[in-house]
């Protein structure tokens, strides 16, 4: 994706999850299902196949992701990408939880910062990184 539609996907985010509150209560009932993921440190192949197996992010189809989407694997990027898409389209329905790896020092120990600067213009990264 251009870096201009990331920038503004990662505007867009932001000002959901500014308008957001830090805890999040949630519940399930006999009518609503919540899928609880976590850890998928950069691996697009595991975003997919939960995916595949659990349905897309609906209001009818709840997900709960714990944190750790970026670094270690080589699509942290495409993975952030996807996450605050579907945000966008149900902020109500998908819940991104921070993880350690969503830290600015995690991020230039384990990839994410490499990973971002060969995808994107230095400039760009700094915008980024600062998005954590």
């Amino acid at each position: 994706l251009h870096a201009r539609y990331v920038l503004q996907l990662l505007s867009e985010t932001r000002r959901v999850l500014k308008e957001m509150p830090n805890i999040t209560h949630l519940s399930t009932s006999y009518s609503k299902d919540i899928t609880v993921c976590g850890d998928l440190h950069g691996n697009l192949d595991d975003l997919l196949l939960i995916f595949y197996k659990n349905g897309l992010p609906s209001e009818q189809n709840r997900y709960v992701f714990n944190g750790d989407f970026v670094d270690r694997g080589k699509n942290s990027m495409e993975i952030l990408i996807i996450l605050f898409a579907f945000l966008l389209i149900y902020p109500n329905d998908l819940h991104l939880n921070r993880g350690n790896h969503e830290d600015y020092i995690m991020n230039l120990r384990y990839g994410f910062t490499k990973e971002v600067s060969k995808k994107y213009k230095v400039r760009f990264l700094l915008l980024l990184l600062n998005f954590f």
